[in-house]
């Protein structure tokens, strides 16, 4: 009987949720088969097994929280024993407000898989090297991974190279698309159907809305946050996007005006450096950034993620809006790597797609600040006496009281309101 442990899963990592089971009590599996999704701290993981046999008794059910080297599972080597020998912990079907299952719902339509590569000649006596993504990739193009040429470091399968293997080279990029369609699974918790009067739905906040609601309490209830609101007119930017967006879509990037915030904010940074910085709290430390790392929250069906866009001031606005563009996109697809949410300095939430006036955003601890963009909405405004109609634009950024005053983010916000006002300028600012 192998006793299988939850392994070690990241530095620093000592225990994890489980998301989901893959398989259950009975079933044969094989060697590296994933068994289940473990959430951590820094992202969610397939846990596979270093042994195959048959799975005799699984521990935990989802939303349970278990320590790094706790038994998983117990898996009869020999394969020999009866379907169920032990009782098994009642692990129910994974809870419906879990966003847990995302991965598996965003499936790729059966045509993507080609049968040509399961005639390809498998690789001897020679393991696979690939990420948890990349083979539940393979599984759902109904692949064999290891019969896969892997061209990424030492060897490890890519995304890509299950592309090239499905496909002609000239038709490889079409295989991300079906992941990337609109998605069937339900948002982090989902809505329960309308309820007869009187009735009550109970919904277990697990998985990642858990992390997330741990997350906004400590930054709440660590650092006393105030918002400052302030009207800026994106009229001159507004056309100037509209000047440069057929190039970008030219060369395949939509540029949205997420690029253009990120470079205002580089810049203004040279004169506000405390804003661009972490605050560590014990000892209290503030660390000014040199490097000008800006978190985009992203939502998407398995909940809400922060991407980081590494070392905006050295990036053309073009350069943004493609890595911006790209990133965003596999967070939605559950592809996204750990290190990309990983070293932020600042963040930018946007809801103006959705709607409203302004809103207020907690801060992405250990950040001192985060930017709040809103809506850009067509207004009446007095310019030189007269009424015109212009694109106006509510800021409505956060910070942390105890590092940034209230003069402070005023006099930064208006420092970035001078440059979106004035995209010449800000173009001059440009490094």
């Amino acid at each position: 009987m192998f006793v299988f442990h939850l392994p070690e899963i990241g530095e620093g990592v000592v225990e994890g949720e489980i998301v989901q089971w893959l398989v259950k009590v009975g079933d044969v599996v094989s060697e590296d088969q994933p068994v289940c999704e473990i959430m951590t701290d820094k992202a969610t993981v397939e846990i596979s097994t270093p042994k195959g046999g048959r799975v005799v008794q699984l521990f935990g059910k989802p939303g349970d929280v278990i320590k790094v080297h706790s038994t998983l599972a117990n898996i009869d080597t020999d394969g020999s024993a009866p379907r169920v020998t032990v009782p098994e912990i009642p692990v129910p079907a994974p809870v419906k407000a879990a966003p847990a299952p995302t991965p598996l719902a965003v499936v790729p339509p059966a045509p993507v898989a080609a049968p040509a590569p399961v005639v390809a000649e498998v690789r001897e006596g020679n393991k696979a090297l690939a990420t948890p993504a990349v083979r539940r990739h393979a599984r759902e193009l109904e692949l064999d991974i290891h019969a896969v040429p892997g061209s990424g470091k030492g060897g490890r399968v890519t995304h890509d190279d299950l592309a090239r293997f499905t496909q002609p080279a000239a038709e490889a990029p079409a295989v991300e698309a079906p992941a990337a369609a609109e998605p069937v699974i339900p948002v982090a918790v989902p809505q329960a159907a309308p309820q007869p009067t009187g009735s009550e739905t109970h919904i277990p906040i697990i998985g990642l809305r858990r992390k997330i609601a741990q997350q906004m309490v400590k930054a709440y209830s660590t650092a006393p946050h105030f918002t400052y609101v302030d009207e800026i007119d994106m009229t001159d930017l507004v056309a100037l996007r509209g000047r440069l967006k057929g190039r970008a879509e030219a060369k395949g990037v939509k540029l949205t005006y997420i690029p253009f915030i990120m470079k205002a904010l580089a810049a203004v940074f040279r004169e506000f450096p405390n804003v661009n910085a972490n605050v560590i709290e014990d000892p209290f430390t503030l660390v000014v950034k040199g490097d000008v790392n800006i978190g985009v929250a992203t939502d998407s069906p398995q909940g809400l993620y922060v991407p980081v866009i590494k070392n905006v001031e050295r990036k053309s606005v073009l350069q943004l809006a493609a890595e911006l563009q790209d990133v965003t996109t596999r967070v939605r697809e559950g592809k996204v790597r750990v290190d990309e949410l990983q070293g932020g300095t600042f963040t930018i939430t946007s809801v103006g797609n959705i709607g409203g006036v302004f809103a207020t955003p907690i801060l992405n601890h250990p950040e001192v600040a985060i930017l709040g963009v809103n809506k850009i909405v067509k207004r009446p405004v007095v310019r030189d006496d007269q009424i015109v109609i212009r694109e106006m634009l509510y800021l409505s950024p956060s910070f942390d009281h105890r590092i940034i005053d209230g003069a402070v983010a005023a006099r930064f916000v208006s420092a970035l309101k001078a440059l979106l006002e004035d995209p010449d300028a800000l173009f001059l600012e440009m490094a």
